[in-house]
């Protein structure tokens, strides 16, 4: 009985000690030119958890047409929750998120579904990488908004610990 003991101990040392804490840097997606994020992770097993996320970012308005000064800049509060399934350091990520946008726009949230990619560390103070995509759901029923740039892709990189 002690032998199986110890190796489910082993066999589990990567999820004992994988960070369960990030601060992130996203670059686009989320409705924001850019965000700085806290993100949680809550390990369900050693191939799968889910994590939430909440941040703050900017984007802006811009005239096209010749003008390239925004008409209107937007602080922006995307937050996600996502399942992730995998392996050791490499995991799938789906899940929903959102944005409240603060400023003067005429649609002050967007929801949309997440898909991406994670490569994770399993040790403290080591980097974290993301790259995902996120349609929002307005896309899908054929609405818009005409004063939000949204970027259907991201990247995000930081430190878990």
């Amino acid at each position: 009985m002690s032998v199986t003991i110890l190796y489910a101990q082993n066999n589990n040392d990567s999820t004992n000690t994988r960070p369960l804490n990030g601060i992130n840097l996203n670059l686009l997606g989320d409705a924001s030119y850019f965000s700085i994020n806290y993100e949680r992770i809550f390990l369900i097993s050693s191939s799968f958890f889910l994590t939430a996320k909440v941040g703050l970012g900017y984007n802006e308005e811009f005239q096209y047409g010749g003008h390239s000064t925004p008409l209107s800049k937007f602080l922006t509060i995307p937050h996600h929750f996502t399942g992730n399934i995998g392996k050791g350091r490499h995991f799938f990520e789906f899940g929903l998120g959102g944005t409240l946008i603060n400023g003067n726009t005429t649609q002050h949230y967007i929801f949309y579904p997440i898909v991406g990619y994670r490569l994770l560390p399993l040790k403290s103070n080591n980097i974290n990488f993301r790259l995902f995509g996120n349609i929002p759901y307005w896309a899908f029923y054929g609405a818009e908004t005409d004063d939000i740039i949204f970027i259907p892709f991201g990247l995000s990189f930081g430190i878990s610990f």
